[in-house]
């Protein structure tokens, strides 16, 4: 059974590699992409122009063939892992990363011209390229996005699974003591370079799958907020304009008698205070999801959403300064909100509003609670729905549906008389606690 030589597979993975770049540029050219997605493209040509060295060993100089082109292969390796981290958090790997290309382009050519060993190259290799594969794959799983969970197994399973065939490589050719070459055609390196041929397929195919499952999200939740922006303004406001037009016509009426005037007049502002939160809603909500989640920390979120409001004497307690949850960024609305409505519900016995945390099984649980008058069993059922409440009915339905693009939870958990309590669940990987500088 005929089985193509080193060379051909090389040959092949170059072809495959250069397909790929082109293919994924001209993606990211013509359609919406996300963070990382070009640096993926990057990678991908990287790792083409190493394998065409690789192919051109004997061809062309040791220097380009060994030392550089290894350097290339792992500087795609530690593309791919940036790629990732920008796709999923939002946020690029520390530039120092890329200068351990230096100490390890010096260690190649220290194997190849000062003590030339293919067995301490691979091992090398491995030591390298392993790592950083399978920390690219652990990103992909600790992803705090649900509806692509398939699609991340298979993708974290298509950068891993190369790495584990390096080591057991590695591994048999110090235990089968031979003259090994790039070019031997041993079953492990020949199945090494193949399955690594078939992983860069798959690799890029998921995250080229990743990218339209984020895309049709954004997509989807777009015409869910057209649809319920329309509702609003068709709908909500049309009613408030009636009854202005009504309160109109009655003040009218009223011309000559001052205390029915005043009281109709005061009608009137609070209608139009209520189209202007209706409006400001349709703005919030329409901002919603556009920009990409990033890290924020809750006391910094807090402590801006405080200073907007009348705090009177009351106080704000925070438990710590260093959580950081993963959420959009209108974080902030999600505070305010919430200190909003204990201000003006919670009765004059209101002296204090808590933010604490603790971790738990499922996550961290993230409550703002307060000393105020409570909420009743009624209101409690339907707090975040749109439209329930004494005003607006808004505020906390933006609240949970800012939370929820992140995959946060919210529920109110108080006891009547007892004070208000919101407990929010963020979900593993989507917080963090980060030492602040002094």
């Amino acid at each position: 059974m005929w089985f193509p030589d080193i060379r051909t597979i090389f040959l092949m993975i170059f072809l495959i590699n250069a397909f790929l770049t082109l293919m994924i540029f001209a993606y990211w050219k013509t359609q919406k992409t996300h963070d990382g997605f070009a640096l993926w493209a990057v990678s991908l040509l990287f790792q083409s122009l190493a394998y065409l060295l690789f192919m051109l060993r004997g061809e062309v100089s040791d220097l380009l063939s060994i030392p550089v082109a290894n350097v290339f292969s792992m500087l795609a390796m530690i593309m791919r892992v940036d790629a990732i981290r920008r796709f999923i958090w939002g946020r690029p790997i520390p530039a120092g990363y890329y200068s351990l290309l230096v100490p390890i382009f010096i260690i190649y050519w220290y194997y190849t011209y000062i003590l030339d060993s293919i067995i301490l190259r691979a091992l090398v290799s491995t030591l390298c390229i392993a790592p950083v594969l399978i920390i690219a794959g652990y990103l992909a799983l600790i992803s705090v996005e649900r509806e692509n969970r398939i699609i991340r197994y298979l993708f974290a399973a298509s950068l891993t699974i190369p790495a584990f065939i390096l080591i057991v490589r590695l591994a048999a050719w110090f235990a089968i003591p031979e003259q090994y070459t790039l070019f031997s055609t041993d079953i492990f390196n020949t199945a090494f370079f193949v399955i690594a041929m078939i992983a860069d397929i798959l690799a890029t195919g998921f995250f080229l799958m990743l990218n339209m499952v984020r895309s049709q999200k954004e997509l989807r939740q777009t015409n869910e907020k057209l649809n319920l922006l329309s509702s609003i303004t068709r709908h909500d406001i049309r009613n408030q304009l009636h009854a202005l037009s009504a309160y109109l016509e009655l003040s009218r009426q009223a011309v000559g008698k001052l205390d029915t005037a005043t009281e109709l007049i005061a009608r009137e502002e609070q209608i139009v205070a209520t189209i202007t939160h209706q409006l400001n809603f349709t703005g919030d909500y329409q901002d919603m999801g556009i920009a990409a989640p990033v890290w924020q920390n809750v006391d910094d979120a807090v402590r801006t959403a405080s200073a907007a409001l009348q705090l009177r004497d009351v106080r704000i307690d925070i438990d710590r300064q260093d959580l950081e949850v993963w959420a959009d960024p209108l974080l902030g609305k999600v505070f305010y909100n919430l200190i909003d409505n204990a201000l003006k519900y919670g009765g004059g016995k209101l002296s204090v509003i808590r933010i604490s945390s603790r971790e738990t099984g499922s996550g961290l649980a993230l409550v703002l609670e307060d000393d105020g008058a409570g909420i009743s069993e009624g209101d409690r059922q339907h707090l975040f729905e749109r439209g329930y409440g004494k005003n607006t009915g808004l505020g906390l339905f933006l609240s949970r549906e800012i939370l929820s693009i992140t995959g946060i939870t919210i529920r109110e958990t108080g006891k009547t008389g007892g004070g208000a309590r919101f407990e929010m669940t963020v979900p593993k990987g989507g917080y963090r606690f980060i030492k602040r500088e002094t």
